[in-house]
């Protein structure tokens, strides 16, 4: 059997491997549907001439022709975050696509449903959308083909999302780093403890090929070992969550990323013990290790560690906090009962906007008109008031700005200065600003009045009226608050403009806002009767979600990445750990005779080992500044609209340099309590031989 660490390092290899393919099946799943292999064919454009009957049978045709079959795949209405519906031609009834037509489809997450139905009854959906091909490339190719004949195209450019796409950021990808580095420190950790074994084995007339062969062997025995071990516990865990669902696109995942992580690991093992074998076998024997190269290589990966660190710790801090405002969040909407967001269709919204507007538009505004809608569009200040770089700060609008109807004024509680509220009946377009932005009143209304010429209908532009607003309100968003890039579906104290019901904005405004979900229907009721009156309306209309279902949905997903990034940082703390043992050992194993000769000299400690802790504390000191330098550059970005950030660049909290400089000083803990242990042992031994 390998030494402790390395039996850590190949077992956590496995360990990582289930876990991250769990995750990724878990999560990838809401996304893709089925998680079976398939080829996508995203159909969004149209020219009206098709039947859906007809487009129907050519589906199947083609599902028949190729020995197949073919998926239409959709999100719930009602429920589009936890179900979706699958519409299936398939050509071999003794197929597992034929069982899932008949017995329904199994999914991975117990927190995602995939009803299945015979793709003849997709016609109230259909025939835009997304289209899975279970088969050869060819029969997407003979499908794309097929349908383009019905007058149904791909739209230019369009992009799938393929697993690899879940690893682009967040914590999966967090998760892969971690399990990559502390798998790969381990083993090199591994090898540079056993260095006095290796040296015995070159004593004995072992060379390098004989010693590399016996670690595999030793590697591939505690394999035989872990492997069915770790395989027993993962089925009994995945029949608990699921009763063994999907368990054939699992497995072949799971191995994948065993290979993934194996195969460094590997590498590493081969590279440290051949590093290890060009120290001389007398001072190898006496624990000696190549210096230089061992720790240029040993703070190659010690630095990105502490990168990493940073990144998750930021992570775990945002995590934390939107887990909590997510928590609040879904106890205010808890009050508004089935107060619904509908969505406008990705399949459909898109492929002729005159179209859109003509069906969708008149009846939003009648919607408005009757009191049936509520409008909550936020807007940042630059865009009703434009900033002036070189403006003072103090003379620029910094209240967040609020579209909305009369019908939020009726339902929603707004207060004047003199404690009186302002109802929702008017026929002009109010501005109410609190006392805060009372000085920009001028530019604020005319910035409105530059809004109402561009999403105004194409008659006369209303007169707008500047009224004042108590000071300390917060307003309920309905959670359109997003667009901001906040979570808690709160503003306090707003500029809030509101519109007269059915009066100020054009029918492609109205869309382009149901699109963007800044209209919510307190009676979802009223939506579901547009689409059981006017199917083709409804086409557009690819849900409506109660608040309370995506905030529920929301919250649970904070939770997830808080969780997943908690489990992520103590990876971290794990690589820099292992790191820094690796580091104190190549330092103690090289110097032991000058410790233990300073130790009985009178030597402090700092003194004794001052080489490697002035190491540490310079690699610590630019770390953090590092860390503040970066800060203060994306603070200057973000606040400098004449000198943008480039496209990507995290925003910065201001608490990086603090988080950095918290995780500089664990890991100088971890560095002294290591070196602290080493210290002992090598007085301890060396008082022994004396």
């Amino acid at each position: 059997m390998p030494n402790r660490t390395l039996s850590f390092a190949y077992t956590a290899c496995v360990a990582f491997a289930a876990l991250i393919a769990f995750l990724l099946s878990a999560t990838a799943e809401q996304t893709l549907y089925v998680l079976d292999d398939s080829e996508l064919v995203w159909i969004t454009e149209n020219d009206g001439t098709h039947d859906t009957d007809e487009v129907a049978r050519t589906v199947q045709e083609v599902a028949d022709d190729h020995g197949t079959a073919i998926g239409y795949g959709v999100l719930d209405v009602n429920e589009p975050s936890s179900q979706a519906h699958l519409y299936l031609a398939v050509s071999d009834p003794d197929s597992r696509h034929a069982r899932w037509l008949n017995d329904g489809y199994r999914t991975f997450s117990r927190s995602f449903t995939v009803h299945t139905h015979p793709v003849t009854d997709f016609g109230e959906v259909g025939p835009n959308g997304y289209y899975l091909v279970f088969g050869p490339p060819e029969a997407a190719s003979a499908l794309r083909q097929a349908l383009a004949d019905h007058g149904l195209t791909e739209a230019p450019g369009a992009r799938t999302t393929r697993l690899w796409h879940f690893f682009s950021g967040g914590h999966l990808l967090h998760l892969a780093a971690v399990a990559l580095l502390s798998t790969v420190t381990a083993t090199a950790a591994g090898v540079l403890l056993a260095a006095r074994d290796h040296a015995v084995r070159r004593l004995q007339g072992h060379s390098y090929l004989s010693v590399l062969t016996g670690e595999l062997v030793r590697v591939a025995r505690l394999w035989a070992i872990i492997l069915p071990g770790t395989a027993a516990v993962t089925l009994g865990l995945l029949d608990i969550y699921n009763g063994w669902s999907q368990l054939g696109f699992y497995t072949p995942l799971a191995l994948a990323f065993l290979a993934a992580l194996a195969l460094p690991c590997l590498a590493v093992h081969a590279a440290a013990l051949a590093l290890v074998h060009t120290t001389g076998i007398l001072p190898a024997l006496r624990g000696r290790l190549p210096l230089r190269s061992t720790t240029a290589a040993i703070y190659l990966v010690r630095v990105p560690a502490l990168v990493l660190a940073l990144v998750i710790v930021g992570g775990v801090v945002a995590a934390a906090q939107e887990s909590r405002d997510r928590r609040t969040a879904l106890e205010v909407f808890a009050q508004y009962g089935d107060t619904s967001r509908p969505a406008l269709s990705a399949n459909y919204g898109w492929a002729d906007a005159d179209a859109v507007d003509g069906e969708l538009g008149p009846w939003l505004r009648a919607a408005d008109t009757s009191g049936d809608m509520v409008l909550a569009v936020p807007l940042a200040p630059s865009e009703i008031v434009p900033s002036d770089p070189a403006a003072p700060r103090r003379e620029r609008l910094a209240a967040p700005v609020l579209i909305v109807n009369d019908t939020y004024l009726a339902r929603e509680e707004v207060l004047s200065p003199a404690g009186e509220r302002y109802d929702g009946a008017s026929g002009t377009v109010r501005v109410l600003l609190p006392e805060s932005a009372a000085a920009r009143a001028r530019p604020v209304a005319e910035g409105v009045a530059g809004w109402l010429e561009v999403n105004g209908g194409h008659g006369r532009v209303p007169d707008v009226e500047v009224l004042p607003a108590a000071d300390g309100q917060t307003v309920f968003t309905y959670g359109t608050q997003e667009r901001l890039g906040l979570v808690l579906p709160l503003l306090r104290e707003p500029v809030i403009v509101a519109l007269p019901n059915g009066g100020a904005l054009s029918d492609n405004s109205y869309v382009n806002h149901m699109s963007g979900r800044y209209t919510v229907f307190p009676d979802p009721g009223v939506v579901a009767a547009l689409r059981a009156e006017d199917p083709q309306a409804s086409r557009y209309v690819s849900m409506v979600e109660a608040l309370t279902t995506g905030a529920s949905k929301a919250h649970a997903l904070a939770l997830g990445t808080l969780r997943g990034e908690l489990f992520n940082l103590l990876g971290a703390a794990s690589v820099l750990l292992l790191t820094a043992v690796a580091a104190c050992v190549v330092h103690v194993r090289t110097r032991a005779q000058t410790i233990f000769a300073r130790h009985i000299s009178g030597w402090s400690f700092p003194a004794t080992h001052r080489r490697l802790l002035t190491v540490e504390a310079l690699i610590a000191a630019v770390f953090v500044g590092w860390a503040a330098w970066g800060a203060a550059t994306a603070s200057a970005g973000s606040n400098d609209p004449a000198r943008p950030l480039p496209p990507g660049t995290a925003s910065a909290t201001g608490a990086e340099p603090f988080h950095a400089a918290g995780i500089a000083l664990a890991s100088l803990a971890l560095t002294l309590g290591v070196l602290v242990l080493f210290h002992h042992r090598i007085v301890r031994e060396g008082s022994s031989r004396a």
